[in-house]
Order: structure tokens, then sequence, then C-alpha cells
């Protein structure tokens, strides 16, 4: 086998085992605590969004859903759900993200609101 094959096949095979993750997209955004909707209640605690690929997770806050996918992409928006169908949407353009989660729990709809920046 010739150099040149030899330095070919090594440089194939570096390409072909170059890990997947190099290639995600991890964001991490920080939030102001919620704010519900309907009650113009504010909860205490901060929180974090980290989003690697299609799958979103929330950091801390003061509510019980933390995982999510992504479901869909448009131009202003991303929209992610969770397993249990609570619905998150983040907007897309500036810096400055508005976040809103949507939940369907005992036949009542609860909306939360929260900003978050890089």
């Amino acid at each position: 086998m010739t150099s040149k094959r030899l330095s070919a096949l090594v440089l194939l095979t570096v390409l072909i085992s170059w890990p997947l993750r190099t290639y995600s997209s991890d964001y991490v955004f920080y939030c102001a605590p919620w704010k519900e909707i309907k009650n113009k209640k504010t909860f205490k605690n901060n929180f974090s969004i980290k989003i690697n690929n299609s799958s979103l997770s929330i950091l801390g806050g003061d509510l019980d859903i933390n995982f999510f996918e992504l479901i869909y992409s448009h131009p202003s928006f991303y929209l992610f759900s969770s397993p249990s169908g609570v619905l998150l949407n983040i907007s897309r353009g500036s810096d400055l993200k508005e976040v809103t989660l949507w939940q369907n729990m005992s036949n009542e709809q609860l909306f939360y609101v929260s900003t978050c920046n890089r």
C-alpha cells in the first residue's frame, strides 16, 4: 500500500469516526422567574434553559416540568413538548428570548411567561 493510499485511509477513518457531538448545538439561557399570566403571580426562583440539538432541559425554577423535545421550528419561534403534553414556546431573533409555557392541568389551562438571555 502506498503512502498516499494509507494517508487517505487514515483520513477517511478519522472523518467517519469523528464524534457527532462536535456538530451538536448547545445553548444555555438564563431566565427570570416564571410569571403566571392568569393570576399575575411571580414565582421566586430563577432558572436556566439548556438546549442540546432538539432536546430542552429546564434547570432549577419552581415548575416540575423539566424535559422537552422540539416538535416545530418556525422562523419566529421554536415549539417544544414534554412527554406529559406541556408546550413550551421560545421566540427567535434577538438575544432576549420570550418563553411561554402552556399546561392543561385538571381541566384548567395554565400559562406561564418568562424572559431569558444568554
